[in-house]
């Protein structure tokens, strides 16, 4: 009877979802005031670095109040493919773009929840590969907002697209 009532317990806590935790004694790195939507709000324009995002990940879509449905994950080839596939000008943002979009003030997920709503608390591809490894890709951990690299076709990870502003 003890194991059943530890597993319940176990299981309440795990099926909770974690919500953004920020830091107030830290600046905001990303502000509100630092972006735009655009395009029925399906689009975020960053000021600071000109570029046009889209507010959801590959995978959701917009509802009109937040990005809903199920993120989907890519190898680092299918990624870039999937991303020209789109047209538009839209396509797999490179390491220090989409390291941009890290809040650092924040932790799970470390973005701007505002203007990026449920971005998924886990790891993007860029489009930059790692210069001394043909094997591997940049990525950025959503999460705590670290960059890491990962193996380009065995690894699958989030995707958001970018293009430059028009």
């Amino acid at each position: 009877m003890k194991n059943i009532l530890k597993l319940a317990a176990l299981l309440v806590a795990t099926s909770h979802s974690h919500a953004q935790t920020c830091n107030a004694n830290i600046t905001r790195s990303a502000p509100d005031s630092r972006y735009e939507l655009l395009n029925n709000n399906t689009e975020v324009k960053d000021s600071k670095t000109g570029l046009i995002w889209q507010r959801c990940s590959l995978g959701q879509t917009w509802s009109g109040s937040s990005c809903t449905g199920t993120a989907s994950t890519y190898n680092w080839t299918n990624a870039l493919q999937t991303a020209a596939n789109m047209g538009n000008g839209w396509r797999l943002p490179n390491i220090k773009e989409l390291a941009s979009l890290v809040e650092e003030a924040c932790y799970n997920p470390s973005i701007n929840e505002t203007y990026f709503p449920n971005t998924i608390s886990s790891y993007y591809w860029a489009s930059s590969p790692v210069a001394n490894d043909s094997n591997v890709a940049w990525i950025v951990y959503f999460d705590d907002g670290v960059d890491y690299y990962n193996f380009r076709n065995s690894a699958y990870h989030y995707v958001r697209l970018v293009r430059a502003s028009q």
